[in-house]
C-alpha cells in the first residue's frame, strides 16, 4: 500500500469537502490544550450485557422517556455485519453486467449474499467477475488488508498510522467510499433506489432494528427526534430512513444533476472505468459524513443538541472505532454488536454519563431460524459472565484503570508539548492543501462546462492540480508523524482500557 491518496484525509477534510468549520476533532484528550490539570475522566456508569437481547428489551433499560435525540448509525447497527453502502455497489456492478431486466425477474429467489452468479449465462457472469475484479480490487484490498487485518495486528497499526496519518481508518474507508460513488454516477438516481430497496427487503432478516421498534421508541419518548446518520450514499440512507420511518436523516453527498449523482472530483484509474465521469462534483458540493463529520453536521442542523437539559442517545456498532468520538457529544451511547466498544476513559469536558455494551439480536434470530450466510446465535461471544449484565461505576473503574489514566494523561502531554512545536508548519501545510482544492474547484467547474479542446485542457489541468493536491496531503500527513505515533498510542490506551473489564 502507498501513503493516502484518498480525497479526504483528515488535514484537509474541514476546507475541502464542505465540512462546517466547527468540526472537532476526533480526540479532544490530544487537542484539547490544557496546561494544567487532568483532560481526562472516567464515565459515570459502564454496563456490559452479557447475554444477547432484543432491541427493545435493551432500550427499555437505557432509553428514558425523557430523551430528546436518539441518533442511529447505520451499516452493521441496524442490520447485524451488513453494510448496505457495499451491498449496493455490488448491485450496480451486477446491473451492468446482467441488465435491469434479469436482475427484476430473480430478485424474489435471490438469496442474501452481495453475490450473483449465473451460470446460465456465462458471458453475463464473465462480464460481471470482470468488471468486478476491475473497479474493486484495489479499494477493496486496501480495505481488506488496511482496515480489517491491519487495525487488528500490532506490528501493521503503527505502520498505518505512519503512512496514513491520525485517522488511518477513515482515510482508508475513504477509498472504497469514493470508488463506489463513480460507479454510483453512471446509474439514474431512481434506479439506484429501486435497488437500494430491494437490497433493503433481501436482507430484512438480518435487521436488529424494526420500524416497530422505531414507533415504540416514539411513543415512549413524547417529543423525541430520532435521526439516522451514516457515511452510505443518498439513495441508501434515503430508502432506510424511509422504512425505518426516523424523522431526519444524513448521508455521504455529492452534487446531484439531471436525475443523477455526480462523480466526486478525484480521477484515479484504479477504481474507474476506461471512460472519463459524465460530471464531477465540486470539492464545495462533497459531503463526507463519517467520523467527527457526523457530529458536526448534527450540531449544526440542531442547535439545542449541546443543550445541558437535552438528554441525548448515540446508539452505533463502532466496528473500526470510526464512532468513538460520539463519546464527546452524547449523554449516554450505545454499541451494539461492537467488536470494538466504546472505552470508560473520555475528555473531561464530556457530557456522556453512561456507556452500554450489548449483542442485539436480528429478527432472524428471534424467529429462531437463522438462515445460511446470516450472522445468527450459534456465532456470538460466548457470555463473558454469570450475570446477564455487569454495572460498573467510576468510582470502581477509577481504581481499576489507575495505571493506563496515567499513562493516557502524560502521552496527552506529550502530544500537546509536540503539537506546540509543529503548529506553525502544520498551519502552512494546511493552507497549502486548501489553495490546491481551491484551484481543483475552478478545474471541475470548467470540465463540467467545456466541451472538445477546452475539455481535454481543463481535464489536464485537473489532472495536473490533484497530483499537487495529493503532494500536499502526503506532506501534510508526513509533518505529523510523530502525532500520528503518539494518536496510535492513545487508541490502543483506550481499546486496553475496555479489555481489562471483559
Amino acid at each position: 500500500m502507498n501513503e493516502p491518496n484518498s480525497p479526504y484525509s483528515e488535514p484537509e477534510r474541514a476546507v475541502g469537502s464542505g465540512a462546517p468549520a466547527a468540526a472537532q476533532t476526533r480526540h479532544p484528550i490530544l487537542e484539547s490544550g490544557y496546561a494544567a490539570g487532568p483532560c481526562t475522566r472516567i464515565v459515570d456508569e459502564l454496563v456490559i450485557h452479557h447475554e444477547p437481547t432484543g432491541f427493545r428489551r435493551l432500550c427499555e433499560q437505557v432509553v428514558t422517556p425523557e430523551t430528546r435525540y436518539i441518533v442511529f448509525d447505520l451499516d452493521r447497527t441496524v442490520h447485524v455485519g451488513r453494510n448496505l453502502g457495499e451491498l449496493l455497489g455490488w448491485e450496480v456492478n451486477a446491473l451492468a453486467s446482467y441488465g435491469e431486466d434479469y436482475l427484476q425477474a430473480v430478485d424474489e429467489e435471490r438469496r442474501p449474499s452481495r453475490f450473483i452468479f449465473e451460470p446460465r449465462r456465462p458471458a453475463a457472469t464473465a462480464r460481471y467477475l470482470t468488471r468486478g475484479a476491475r473497479l474493486w480490487a484495489y479499494p477493496g484490498l486496501l480495505y481488506l488488508f488496511g482496515v480489517k487485518l491491519g487495525t487488528r495486528s500490532p506490528q501493521m497499526r503503527p505502520w498505518l498510522y505512519r503512512h496514513f496519518g491520525r485517522d488511518p481508518v477513515e482515510v482508508m474507508q475513504d477509498v472504497p467510499r469514493t470508488a463506489m460513488m463513480h460507479h454510483l454516477s453512471e446509474v439514474p438516481i431512481e434506479l439506484l433506489r429501486t435497488l437500494a430497496e430491494r437490497i433493503w427487503q433481501r436482507f430484512s432478516a438480518d435487521q436488529v432494528v424494526q420500524p416497530e421498534h422505531v414507533a415504540w421508541l416514539r411513543r415512549r419518548c413524547p417529543g423525541v427526534r430520532i435521526l439516522l446518520s451514516s457515511a452510505s450514499p443518498l439513495p441508501v440512507v434515503e430508502v432506510a430512513a424511509r422504512e425505518l420511518g426516523v424523522d431526519d436523516w444524513f448521508c455521504t453527498e455529492v452534487e446531484e444533476r439531471d436525475g443523477y449523482l455526480s462523480s466526486p472530483f478525484v480521477l484515479d484509474r484504479r477504481f474507474q472505468l476506461w471512460r472519463w465521469p459524465r460530471r464531477l462534483s465540486p470539492p464545495s458540493l462533497v459531503r463526507v459524513n463519517a467520523g467527527v463529520s457526523k457530529m458536526a453536521w448534527l450540531h449544526e442542523r440542531y442547535p439545542d443538541f449541546r443543550a445541558a437539559d437535552v438528554e441525548t442517545v448515540g446508539i452505533t456498532d463502532t466496528s473500526y472505532g470510526e464512532d468513538g468520538a460520539w463519546t464527546n457529544h452524547f449523554k449516554q451511547v450505545i454499541d451494539i454488536n461492537s467488536p470494538n466498544p466504546f472505552a470508560p476513559i473520555v475528555f473531561r469536558d464530556s457530557p456522556l454519563r453512561a456507556i452500554h455494551s450489548a449483542q442485539v439480536m436480528s429478527w432472524a434470530e428471534h424467529q429462531g431460524e437463522g438462515g445460511e450466510g446470516r450472522r445468527t446465535a450459534p456465532g456470538r461471544h460466548p457470555p463473558r459472565g454469570s450475570e446477564p449484565r455487569k454495572r460498573w461505576l467510576a468510582s470502581e473503574l477509577a481504581s481499576k484503570l489507575d495505571r493506563i489514566v496515567h499513562q493516557v494523561e502524560q502521552l496527552a502531554a506529550d502530544y500537546r508539548t509536540r503539537a506546540a512545536t509543529l503548529n506553525s508548519d502544520r498551519t502552512a501545510s494546511r493552507e497549502r492543501v486548501a489553495d490546491w482544492l481551491r484551484s481543483i474547484e475552478r478545474d471541475v467547474i470548467l470540465y463540467n462546462s467545456t466541451t472538445g479542446a477546452a475539455w481535454h485542457r481543463a481535464r489536464r489541468r485537473l489532472q495536473r492540480d490533484l497530483g499537487g493536491y495529493r503532494a500536499a496531503s502526503r506532506h501534510a500527513v508526513r509533518l505529523e508523524r510523530p502525532l500520528a505515533s503518539l494518536t496510535c498510542q492513545l487508541d490502543e490506551l483506550l481499546e486496553a482500557s475496555r479489555q481489562s473489564l471483559e
